[in-house]
């Protein structure tokens, strides 16, 4: 039988899609920790390959429950994979908007487990979102904000931006001001 390693802080493993609401909770605490998460349908928490049955609406029911019971929404990267003549489902997501919760509920990622937050915990975590955006770090009350600025801010949040519309508008020298409101 084949093992494909261990869980860890950024993968869970679930024997079935049976486990999905689990499966779900896990990855809010994997973005919630890590920004990024794999979970593994069709293997069991030893890491073997066990396999998985695959309907024709597995996927898109798994999607759908990620869309809905994770908040703020991602948009997940959902793929059947074949190990060991096994049919297995790859879920990976990515999310910049934390904290994200599952079922209503908020969950941090620990070693290989899912521990629910306390209230103040989840506090500190918004906080120190709030103080990750670039953004809110820049003084106030009157300042400059150049597009160079604007797009190093941009680029920072995962954010694409058009170059050529960015480079005419910073080539005007343009300087937008803004005040406490």
């Amino acid at each position: 039988m084949m093992n494909i390693g261990l869980e860890t802080e950024k993968i869970e493993f679930k024997k079935t899609t049976g486990e999905l609401r689990e499966g779900i909770t896990s990855l809010a605490s994997m973005l919630n920790k890590n920004g990024y998460g794999i979970l593994y349908f069709g293997v069991k928490d030893n890491g073997d390959v066990v396999g998985q049955q695959i309907g024709d609406k597995t996927l898109r029911e798994i999607s759908q429950a990620i869309a809905n019971y994770i908040k703020p929404q991602i948009i997940s990267t959902i793929e059947h994979e074949l190990i060991d003549d096994k049919n297995i489902i790859k879920i990976e997501v990515h999310g910049f908007e934390k904290p994200y919760s599952a079922f209503g509920r908020y969950y941090m990622r620990s070693a290989d487990e899912d521990r629910e937050l306390s209230p103040t915990t989840l506090r500190e975590l918004m906080n120190r979102q709030a103080l990750s955006d670039i953004l809110t770090l820049v003084s106030a009350p009157l300042q400059n904000l150049t597009f160079n600025k604007l797009k190093i801010a941009y680029v920072t949040a995962g954010l694409t931006v058009d170059q050529t519309t960015f480079e005419e508008n910073a080539d005007r020298g343009k300087t937008v001001r803004y005040g406490k409101f």
